[in-house]
């Protein structure tokens, strides 16, 4: 059986194929070709800059002794800075001195070593009173010295000997002097703090000595801003 068009069907049809051979002869004379798919642009990976570490060499008022270890005054500085922090610090800890776990401050050298940070905060200490000037100059010039050689990019910056808020003895600023030198001898920087709690008993605790909160934060603040003084003027 044969189907067959209408008339009008027929036209349409002839209409239709009419008007698509003349546009596509329109386009060849045109000389135009067909469109093409754009590439989509494929953006580069962008590298997360790796994360500054750093380290601190001390007594128990750099591991927060009596307060939140959060608010130890290294951790603090390092939150101003972004960089992520290991705590070497032990209570009775100096130069030249066992801490509570038998370690001197070359101890923490050592460990400090190992995780190669780009930045060393190392602060002189009181626990170093009974030691003769040049046994601490000795000691300290050894230790920093060692922690140049393995770590000859760091940046090395030492903060001066604090006491509390009694009155400091004589030696305590030739404490901060000795290690000083050593410091800057292997072209690290110097933060001096002078005594920033003598008289203060709202400073520190019950012991004298030990900073509270308020203590350790107004040490990360001064220290922060001499960091990033010295970070300016370089």
């Amino acid at each position: 059986m044969t189907t067959r068009r209408s008339p009008l069907a027929h036209v349409a049809a002839l209409l239709t194929a009419g008007l698509a051979a003349a546009s596509l002869v329109g386009c060849m004379a045109a000389g135009q070709a067909a469109p093409t798919a754009e590439p989509v642009p494929v953006p580069s990976p962008t590298e997360t800059p790796r994360p500054v570490v750093a380290a601190a060499i001390g007594d128990s008022i750099a591991i927060g002794n009596g307060v939140p270890a959060e608010d130890a005054w290294p951790l603090l500085v390092a939150q101003r800075f972004g960089w992520t922090l290991s705590d070497f610090g032990e209570s009775a800890a100096g130069f030249t001195v066992e801490g509570l776990n038998t370690h001197t401050f070359d101890d923490q050298v050592s460990a400090v070593i190992r995780i190669h940070p780009d930045v060393v905060l190392v602060g002189a200490t009181r626990n170093d009173l009974f030691a003769t000037t040049a046994t601490l100059k000795t000691a300290a010039t050894a230790a920093l010295q060692r922690l140049r050689t393995a770590l000859p990019d760091a940046r090395i910056i030492g903060v001066s000997a604090l006491w509390g808020s009694d009155d400091a003895p004589a030696q305590v600023p030739i404490i901060s002097a000795t290690v000083r030198d050593a410091v800057l001898d292997v072209g690290g920087s110097w933060v001096g703090l002078g005594q920033p709690f003598a008289g203060r008993t709202d400073l520190v605790l019950a012991d004298h000595v030990h900073p509270t909160v308020a203590g350790q934060r107004l040490l990360a603040t001064t220290i922060a801003n001499s960091i990033a003084a010295q970070r300016f003027q370089r």
